[in-house]
Protein backbone atom coordinates (compact mmCIF):
# COMPACT_ATOMS: atom_id res chain seq x y z
CA UNK A 1 0.00 0.00 0.00
CA UNK A 2 1.34 3.61 -1.16
CA UNK A 3 0.89 6.40 0.80
CA UNK A 4 0.78 9.81 -0.47
CA UNK A 5 2.56 12.58 0.59
CA UNK A 6 -0.98 14.66 0.80
CA UNK A 7 -1.98 11.82 2.88
CA UNK A 8 0.66 11.91 5.01
CA UNK A 9 0.77 15.37 5.13
CA UNK A 10 -2.99 15.43 6.26
CA UNK A 11 -2.37 12.59 9.10
CA UNK A 12 0.41 14.93 10.48
CA UNK A 13 -2.08 17.52 10.10
CA UNK A 14 -5.18 15.99 12.00
CA UNK A 15 -2.80 14.88 14.74
CA UNK A 16 -1.07 17.80 15.42
CA UNK A 17 2.17 16.24 14.50
CA UNK A 18 5.77 18.30 13.50
CA UNK A 19 5.67 19.56 9.87
CA UNK A 20 7.90 17.65 8.25
CA UNK A 21 9.31 18.68 4.85
CA UNK A 22 9.08 16.21 1.46
CA UNK A 23 12.28 14.84 1.97
CA UNK A 24 11.22 13.71 5.41
CA UNK A 25 8.28 12.44 4.47
CA UNK A 26 10.51 10.35 2.43
CA UNK A 27 12.52 9.03 4.86
CA UNK A 28 9.27 7.96 6.69
CA UNK A 29 7.18 6.52 4.15
CA UNK A 30 8.89 3.08 4.09
CA UNK A 31 8.61 2.16 7.54
CA UNK A 32 4.79 3.52 7.79
CA UNK A 33 4.35 1.44 5.02
CA UNK A 34 6.00 -1.94 6.21
CA UNK A 35 3.80 -0.92 9.66
CA UNK A 36 0.61 -1.38 7.08
CA UNK A 37 1.34 -4.52 5.32
CA UNK A 38 2.18 -6.40 9.14
CA UNK A 39 -1.32 -4.97 9.95
CA UNK A 40 -2.60 -6.47 6.89
CA UNK A 41 -0.91 -9.58 7.82
CA UNK A 42 -2.77 -9.76 11.17
CA UNK A 43 -6.13 -9.27 9.99
CA UNK A 44 -5.81 -12.21 7.84
CA UNK A 45 -5.28 -14.53 11.50
CA UNK A 46 -7.53 -16.81 11.97
CA UNK A 47 -7.76 -16.93 16.02
CA UNK A 48 -11.19 -18.62 16.22
CA UNK A 49 -10.00 -21.70 17.68
CA UNK A 50 -8.05 -19.03 20.68
CA UNK A 51 -9.71 -18.27 24.13
CA UNK A 52 -9.95 -14.71 24.54
CA UNK A 53 -7.28 -13.67 27.55
CA UNK A 54 -10.43 -11.02 28.01
CA UNK A 55 -11.92 -13.93 29.79
CA UNK A 56 -9.18 -15.13 31.85
CA UNK A 57 -9.09 -13.42 35.43
CA UNK A 58 -5.84 -13.91 38.28
CA UNK A 59 -6.39 -15.17 41.21
CA UNK A 60 -6.65 -12.71 43.69
CA UNK A 61 -5.20 -12.99 47.44
CA UNK A 62 -8.37 -14.40 49.08
CA UNK A 63 -10.76 -15.30 46.56
CA UNK A 64 -11.54 -18.26 44.21
CA UNK A 65 -10.72 -18.49 40.39
CA UNK A 66 -14.21 -18.17 38.66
Amino acid sequence: MTISAETLKAMIRDFKGFELSDEELELVRPELESYLREVELLKELDLSGLMSSRLLRAKEEGDAIA
